[in-house]
This record gives C-alpha cells, structure tokens and sequence, in this order.
C-alpha cells in the first residue's frame, strides 16, 4: 500500500523532555562558557540569546512556516566576548547547551524494531523532524538512528519545517514518490497530521502524551503510543 514511510522524531521515536529557559540549565551553560573565558551572568545570557532568537524567526522567508537556524544566536552570545571564537567552537558549544537542557531522553520501545522492519520489507524510511541540526545531530548519533533511515531531513536545514506543505516535499521531490503512496508518521495534530493532510498524504497519529486530547481525524490512530502499529499497513 506505501512505497515511503516517513517519521517525525521527537514524541514518536524519541521520548525526550529539555528545559532550554530554566535558568538552571543557563547557570550550567554559563559555568561551560566560563572555562573558556566567556563570562556572564545567567539571566543577562538567556536575555540576549532569547532576543537574538526573536530577531532571527523575524527575517523575512519565501515558506509559510520558515525554521532558522539556532547557531547564529549561539555564535553572537560567544563572539561578544571573544571575537576569535570559531564556528567550531560555536557549534560546540550549542551542543553542550542542548545537553545541558535535556531532562529525558530516549527511544520508545519498539522504535528501532519498527524502522528496520519496513525497510527489511524494502520501503523507503525517511525521518522528517522539526529539529535544529546542532541539537538533533548528536541525538542522532547518540542512539545510532542514522543507521536505520535511507535519508534525514531536518528542518533548519530546509529553511522550513511542519505543516509547511514545502517541508513535506522535499523528500518526495527528492526521491520522486507518489504522494498516495507515502504515509507519516508523529504525534502532533498540527504538524504531522494537519500537515500531510495538507498535501493529500496520509498520517498515522502515535499518542504518546497529551492523553485528555481528543484523537485527531487521520487514517490511522495509535491510542497506545507504540508505533509497532505501523507495520499492520504492510499486510494491506
């Protein structure tokens, strides 16, 4: 029945929970930055990256739901202090603040099973996420997820990430795919579900949280969370 099978990644694949605006997380990013000489005080750090932040998603984009690239913020907190600072470096340090934030991180049962399966069945398995690559990458990598795709797709990488109909097509332009013969799969109404219904694909919703939500309207529903259900298409 499909062809490709394309995954979001946080809350379908990936349990995680970060605390990026706990000032807790800031004092232990401030405490990193501080070994190599950049000093601040936590609440005037999260100020100015916040503010960066706000400035950067309002530059202008050709995409109806633009995603811009996090590092710029990273690279003007560091280089207001040490303008020697190089994109290595601040690349670096995004990844030690993004583990500094998280407070839970792991796969789902059944998540690697599920992957390998379809693509044992010789379906092309696609991961789609609204992510910021200097975050996802290392997450990637730490649990060897790259191994499981044929080819990842994140959306501060596009310039755009879900619902925007232009996210959902890049690997389906890439790969030439009938749009038919696709389904995704997450756990977000707005941006899973909402999103491939946008380009007539169809969406298979996985409820990992949010449990007093109603369900959403979709072709398939996974009340318990376990995307194992996904396989069940493979005998339609």
């Amino acid at each position: 029945m499909y062809d490709a099978y394309l995954f979001d990644l946080y809350g379908t694949l990936l349990d995680i929970h970060t605390e990026e605006q706990d000032i807790s997380t800031w004092r232990s990013f401030c405490s990193f930055m501080k070994e190599y000489g950049i000093k601040y005080h936590a609440f005037i750090a999260r100020m100015l990256f916040n503010r960066r932040c706000r400035a950067l998603a309002r530059t202008e984009s050709v995409y109806q739901y633009p995603e811009h690239d996090i590092l710029p913020a990273f690279e003007y907190l560091i280089r207001r202090k040490k303008r020697d600072k190089d994109d290595a470096f601040i690349w670096r340090c995004a990844e030690a603040f993004r583990r500094l934030s998280v407070r839970r991180i792991g796969l789902y049962k059944n998540s690697i099973r599920t992957l390998d399966a379809l693509r044992a069945a010789g379906k092309k398995v696609i991961l789609l996420s609204n992510a910021q690559l200097v975050y996802t990458k290392q997450e990637i990598g730490q649990f060897h997820l790259e191994e499981h795709f044929d080819d990842i797709f994140i959306s501060s990488v596009e310039g755009c990430m879900k619902p925007d109909p232009a996210f959902f097509m890049t690997p389906v332009r890439k790969y030439d795919l009938d749009v038919s013969r696709c389904l995704m799969i997450g756990n977000d109404e707005r941006s899973d579900v909402a999103g491939a219904k946008r380009i007539g694909m169809d969406c298979a919703f996985v409820r990992t949280g949010n449990e007093d939500r109603p369900l959403p309207d979709c072709k398939y529903v996974y009340p318990d969370g376990d995307v194992i259900h996904v396989l069940e298409t493979l005998e339609m």
